[in-house]
């Protein structure tokens, strides 16, 4: 099935076939259903992280659905350099609660946290060593993550 967010065609083998719309300005950008995302394995703190995604036009991941979730985990999977490198997304708990909520405003209707997460850590992080299911982080402690880019095509 193509993407429903086709713009354009490509020729394949001879063939014309709907083509995903492509993530220009900078290289290094994947497509998925209508968003552009960078995941990069420097190891930044949350705030860093999220001020190197701003300067590209994009936001520390939300993650909106079970979905996408697993299409992250799967590039993750293929991406990572083996070397416990977790990555930061763009949940935040601001009062320190235990509710985190997404940077951009979007809902936190999904989730993939670890059992007695969030504990009160402020940063949403996936977790090498839980196959990047989530936790809560405080970066102060923990400074081996790499961090996601989204933005909309």
């Amino acid at each position: 099935m193509y993407d429903e967010f086709a713009t354009n065609t490509m020729r394949e083998n001879g063939r014309v076939r709907a083509a995903a719309p492509e993530c220009k300005g900078q290289l290094g950008w994947v497509y998925h259903k209508g968003y552009c995302y960078m995941f990069t394995s420097y190891h930044e703190t949350f705030n860093q992280a999220a001020e190197e995604c701003n300067k590209v036009g994009a936001y520390l991941a939300d993650i909106l659905d079970e979905e996408e979730n697993n299409w992250i985990k799967s590039v993750l999977m293929v991406i990572n350099p083996k070397d416990g490198t977790d990555y930061f997304a763009g949940g935040y708990d601001a009062d320190r609660n235990k509710h985190m909520e997404w940077i951009t405003g979007n809902e936190m209707c999904f989730d993939n946290f670890a059992q007695n997460q969030p504990d009160g850590n402020p940063y949403s992080h996936l977790d090498y060593d839980l196959d990047f299911g989530w936790n809560a982080k405080d970066d102060a402690n923990d400074q081996d993550n790499g961090f996601i880019c989204k933005r909309p095509i």
